[in-house]
Order: C-alpha cells, then sequence, then structure tokens
C-alpha cells in the first residue's frame, strides 16, 4: 500500500508540474516543442530516474523488512 502511494504521489508530482505549476515554460518550456514520443521517452525517464533515487534513499530503510534470500551453498566434494 505504501508503494503505491509513493509511486501515486511521484506521478502526480510531475504531472502537475508539466502542466500546471510550470505556467511560464521555464522549467519545461524546452520540451513542448518536442515530438510526442521524444515528450512521453523523457517524461518516462524522468518519472524512472525519481523512483530509482526515492527507492535508492530509502533503501536503509526498507533493507530491514526484506526477506533475507540467499543461494544454497554449494558442496565441494
Amino acid at each position: 500500500m505504501g508503494l503505491l502511494l509513493i509511486a501515486v504521489i511521484i506521478t502526480l508530482s510531475i504531472i502537475l508540474d508539466y502542466f500546471i505549476f510550470d505556467y511560464d515554460d521555464k522549467h519545461w518550456g524546452w520540451l513542448k516543442k518536442a515530438s510526442t514520443p521524444v515528450r512521453r521517452s523523457v517524461i518516462g525517464c524522468y518519472l524512472l530516474m525519481s523512483f530509482v533515487i526515492y527507492f535508492g534513499l530509502s533503501l536503509p530503510y526498507i533493507k530491514p523488512f526484506l526477506i533475507n534470500i540467499s543461494l544454497p551453498k554449494l558442496v565441494s566434494l
């Protein structure tokens, strides 16, 4: 549930920044002249990097909750 909430907050903040808060085209103005596939790929990369940064910074806090999965040890004969 928390993961979904964080994903919604990050996505919503980028959408609001692109469509509402950038009224004078200072942040996203260079992108408005680009084609639709370029816009989608840039915003998609921006979203991906936002998630990577968030999870990278929160990893020390969620690491205790991860299941410790270890590979089986090879038996030497």
